[in-house]
């Protein structure tokens, strides 16, 4: 467990009003220090709160609402503030709906059914490291990108094809349609995939993503 010395302001946004409630009374409950200032039933409601001058240390966003969803939140979010954790509640699971979260810029993400204890384990990972991924997902890979000095691609030689792989990989493409792209059998690219999870020690497409946007192999969109 991370160790939050400081309350943590939190605003809470989704569209179910009962689900924002009952998250909200769950948040005071698992730790004092955890303070919900605010809610908002979408994210064009959460930025109007945002420029009023309410700006929580964590915001708590469903990716899933109408209006704004989250995806589009995050990537406005960014664009004025870069320092509110976000950590995104779904019900999708998925490497496509990850990666697109990941390359929005969120900090961490729950599936919507998690238990209280791995919430407020995120939320203080979030308030301590900056970052919260299972370990499925990001492994030692997180541990790079909350330690800078220790971050390197130093030795690791990547040809053309592979770039372009990474590229991809990165998109919401399935493998079928990078094969096709790339002009490839499913085959060759499941080859690519596996060689490239070796060479930069990742396990998961997830984990070669964030290892392409820490590295600057990709640009965020």
């Amino acid at each position: 467990m991370q160790t939050l010395t400081n309350p943590l302001s939190i605003t809470v946004v989704d569209d179910h009003s009962l689900f924002r409630k009952g998250l909200i009374n769950l948040i005071h409950q698992i730790d004092s220090r955890f303070k919900v200032m605010h809610e908002a039933s979408h994210g064009k409601e959460f930025l109007a709160q945002i420029n009023d001058g309410q700006v929580p240390d964590v915001v708590i966003m469903d990716v899933s609402m109408p209006i704004m969803d989250g995806f589009q939140t995050t990537k406005a979010l960014r664009d004025i503030n870069k320092d509110i954790g976000i950590l995104a509640l779904t019900m999708k699971d998925d490497e496509t709906s990850l990666i697109r979260l990941l390359r929005a810029g969120v900090n961490g993400y729950l599936n919507k059914d998690v238990n209280p204890d791995e919430l407020k384990e995120a939320l203080h990972s979030i308030a301590d490291t900056g970052y919260y991924y299972t370990e499925d997902v990001a492994g030692k890979l997180v541990h790079v990108i909350t330690h800078p000095e220790l971050s390197t691609n130093e030795g690791v030689a990547l040809t053309d094809q592979e770039m372009r792989f990474i590229e991809l990989a990165c998109s919401e493409h399935t493998y079928k349609m990078i094969a096709d792209i790339m002009c490839l059998s499913v085959k060759t690219v499941d080859g690519y995939r596996a060689k490239l999870f070796d060479k930069l020690d990742v396990k998961s497409r997830v984990g070669l993503v964030m290892y392409a946007l820490k590295h600057n192999l990709v640009a965020l969109e």
